[in-house]
């Protein structure tokens, strides 16, 4: 059995010690972390070190990148799919047998001017990510992929043949954004404070069907303007 967890952490807004107490007591084995600011990767390298020895760490900003693992990760690399927007994919490998992870963050779909240039690139990232995903090794897809499941990048990947962990087993309706107006919170003006009901689900555990999900769930807040999503998944290969 395999616990996952997918966290946008907001670029910093997730405050560093409490992002690192909730991470900790997640209870995740292997964690994908976008939007990863250089404080977070910081702190997650400094604390976490004992939970997670294995650590592919990107920390910059709203392009950021993290993955931590229990387990050994070989050959972590970033993906460079869409322009100043790298994805990361390494192979871990779990007691259960190698496995491909790839943490994601697609751009949201654009308004106005160069929105079909824009969207060109998102569509030709996201057929990019689903095929290094279903190459016929088990794989996880970690994202906050700026989509919810009405849209056709949602089917994209359903397509592909990646199944969606929450969408599976999810307890309730799994909404992850916003939980906070995060341009006011990135301006320090106090109703960037104020919490919020997110509305909205486009954060994801996807996985192809060497996996089986027992269960899905929303994470604890670390301040972020995202809520996390953890899955438990069996290996059935």
């Amino acid at each position: 059995m395999l616990t996952v967890m997918t966290y946008n952490v907001g670029a910093g807004l997730a405050d560093p010690a409490r992002l690192v107490t909730v991470l900790r007591d997640s209870g995740a084995d292997i964690i994908g972390l976008q939007e990863l600011g250089p404080e977070q990767g910081a702190a997650i390298a400094d604390a976490l070190r004992e939970e997670f020895p294995h650590q592919a760490l990107h920390p910059s900003g709203i392009p950021g990148k993290g993955l931590i693992s229990r387990f050994a990760l070989e050959e972590p690399s970033l993906l460079e799919l869409h322009p100043g927007r790298p994805d990361l994919r390494a192979t871990v490998a779990a007691p259960g047998g190698e496995m491909t992870v790839i943490v994601a963050h697609p751009p949201p779909p654009r308004f106005g001017r160069n929105r079909a240039r824009q969207d060109a690139l998102s569509r030709a990232q996201i057929a990019s990510i689903a095929a290094a995903a279903t190459g016929g090794h088990p794989a996880i897809v970690l994202t906050d992929f700026n989509r919810t499941g009405w849209q056709a990048a949602y089917r994209q990947l359903r397509g592909a043949g990646l199944i969606d962990a929450f969408g599976t087993v999810g307890r309730g309706m799994g909404f992850t954004l916003p939980t906070r107006v995060s341009h006011l919170a990135y301006r320090g003006h106090p109703l960037g404070e104020v919490p919020i009901p997110p509305l909205l689900r486009v954060d994801y555990v996807w996985h192809t069907p060497h996996f089986l999900t027992l269960d899905s769930w929303i994470g604890e807040n670390a301040g972020s303007d995202h809520l996390p999503v953890l899955a438990e998944l069996v290996r059935v290969e």
